[in-house]
């Protein structure tokens, strides 16, 4: 699949997210998400946060090996509000 006429929807991020809390159970809920400008990157916000997230993590996500759920999880910023309590 071509990675530029890709477009996820919220079903298919929230299912992601679930593989995702299987190494942080500290990362929130799907709340929304948007593509960035490059065109390769889903901003995705949290209830609690936000996580970047690439196309092609979305596209190979029932190869991807345990390492590299662990690179994404990384990824996940909490709110600032959230970092005070």
């Amino acid at each position: 699949m071509n990675t530029r006429n890709f477009n996820c929807g919220s079903a298919e991020i929230e299912q992601f997210l679930s593989s995702v809390r299987h190494v942080d159970d500290s990362i929130g809920n799907y709340e929304q998400h948007s593509i960035l400008s490059d065109e390769f990157t889903y901003s995705i916000k949290l209830t609690n946060g936000s996580i970047r997230i690439y196309v092609e993590e979305l596209l190979s996500e029932k190869v991807l090996p345990q390492e590299r759920f662990i690179d994404i999880a990384a990824r996940f910023r909490k709110r600032r509000s959230e970092e005070l309590n």
